[in-house]
């Protein structure tokens, strides 16, 4: 019997945000592989202290860019994660938030799961955990609720602020100012909140209207409530 392949969502960043479920597999796996992206593994700092002391780790180092170099170590990585399977033996893959949430894990489950079992242990993503810091809600009753990147067309993001009660957007970046722009197009600026780094040492959050156009921070969100549509 080939082993499993489990993809592990350890949460925003606090430790104490991981499922039980994660825990008890975490406490099982003697291989985890990790994501680095080339910087230190927010993942591994939030799953370690449930990572077996006797468990193999092994970084996976991707490239952002060019795509070429990214697509070639993804393929390297899933290559060794089915020679432990093949070898029966389970495997953990840590992920940052929810593996299926534009996670890193979702490349590693496509290049496996048509030759192997691939199980996801789902996280708490950085967007359900935002609502706790800003002291806001999401959506109740009927609402419509967007979740849209800032790299999207412009004219798409605002079509979806327009037309939603909450619209969060992600992976902000080096799109701020254009966010901010089309926010006070909209008239909406004032009202907007952006987040930053959450459930981790650092976290930031002010209105929108406070944070400066040169901020260029990736994990980052910004929460626009339309009251219009109210």
């Amino acid at each position: 019997m080939l082993g499993k392949a489990y993809g592990i969502g350890v949460g925003p960043g606090d430790p104490k945000l991981l499922t039980v479920r994660a825990t008890e597999i975490l406490e099982q796996l003697k291989i985890v592989f990790y994501p680095s992206f080339g910087k230190n593994s927010i993942a591994l700092d939030i799953a370690r202290s449930h990572v077996r002391t006797d468990a193999k780790l092994i970084e996976m180092n991707i490239p952002l860019f060019p795509n070429e170099a990214k697509v070639a170590a993804y393929q390297n990585f899933a290559n060794q994660i089915k020679e432990y399977l093949n070898k029966q033996v389970d495997v953990g893959v840590l992920c940052e938030g929810d593996p299926l949430f534009f996670g890193s894990f979702i490349t590693i489950r496509d290049l496996l799961k048509e030759s192997h079992q691939v199980k996801v242990v789902s996280g708490i993503s950085s967007i359900m955990s935002a609502f706790v810091h800003v002291d806001d809600f999401m959506g109740q009753g009927d609402d419509s609720i967007s979740i849209i990147t800032a790299g999207t067309d412009e004219f798409l993001i605002r079509d979806k602020i327009s037309t939603s009660n909450t619209t969060i957007i992600i992976k902000v970046a080096k799109h701020l100012k254009k966010i901010k722009k089309i926010a006070t197009d909209l008239g909406l600026l004032e009202t907007s909140m952006y987040i930053s780094q959450i459930d981790q040492a650092h976290q930031y959050s002010d209105r929108l209207s406070m944070i400066s156009d040169e901020v260029m921070e990736y994990f980052s969100i910004i929460i626009i409530k339309n009251h219009k549509l109210n």
